[in-house]
């Protein structure tokens, strides 16, 4: 079975990079690394966790939100390049001077590319706090596409930035929840390092609207 996953992962990600360009919209001011967790079923009905490490390259006026295994160019098979496969996880371009957010996620055989305006989460900040190795943590509760997530950021990160399509906050996310306990992402390192963020133009990819992605795969694989 490992090995159907690798071969369909290789063909999917060589047919992603043929013909594509790239144009830097912008450099890292840092990088930011999250486990991100999902509480799922297996195929016999029991709960099971899937998991990956996410980067987050965080600029001035552009972020990029891709899998740890993309950020480093690691292509050598593991249960995380699986993990990579069967969770669909979408690459999430956010882009704030032309206030668009691109996601690309696969699903073999292709690669799906959605286009949206710049969802502003209406945030509420509440009174809780925590702390960290000495750093102090604010709590923030909001709604984003109909699902609520409870979130903690850091104002000594004052970069707006967080995981996947999660941002808006004064200061970097470090923690954020789902309402339903499905999904979590959770920070565990930051990195000075300059890096281009670069927004891919690539002509194999399928252009459709968000909804239409998310019936779509809901009519295909399920809850």
């Amino acid at each position: 079975m490992k090995r159907i996953f690798y071969f369909f992962f290789t063909v999917l990600l060589s047919t992603a990079i043929k013909a594509q360009t790239s144009t830097k919209i912008d450099t890292t001011q840092f990088v930011a690394f999250y486990n991100y967790s999902v509480n799922t079923l297996d195929e016999n009905g029991e709960s099971v966790i899937d998991s990956l490490r996410l980067a987050l390259l965080v600029g001035t006026r552009a972020s990029y939100c891709t899998t740890v295994l993309t950020y480093n160019k690691d292509g050598r098979p593991s249960q995380e390049m699986i993990n990579t496969f069967i969770m669909h996880h979408q690459n999430v371009t956010t882009d704030l001077e032309k206030n668009e957010v691109i996601a690309v996620e696969p699903i073999y055989p292709y690669r799906y590319e959605s286009h949206e305006p710049l969802s502003q989460v209406n945030w509420k900040l509440t009174e809780d706090t925590m702390t960290i190795c000495g750093l102090t943590y604010r709590q923030a509760i909001g709604k984003l596409y109909g699902n609520q997530w409870i979130v903690w950021y850091s104002e000594e990160i004052p970069l707006s930035a967080g995981p996947w399509k999660l941002r808006g906050l004064p200061g970097l996310i470090v923690k954020a929840e789902d309402s339903h306990g499905i999904h979590c992402f959770e920070l565990y390192e930051t990195k000075n390092e300059v890096r281009n963020i670069d927004l891919v133009n690539n002509p194999n990819y399928q252009r459709i609207d968000r909804k239409k992605l998310n019936k779509f795969k809901k009519k295909t694989f399920g809850n």
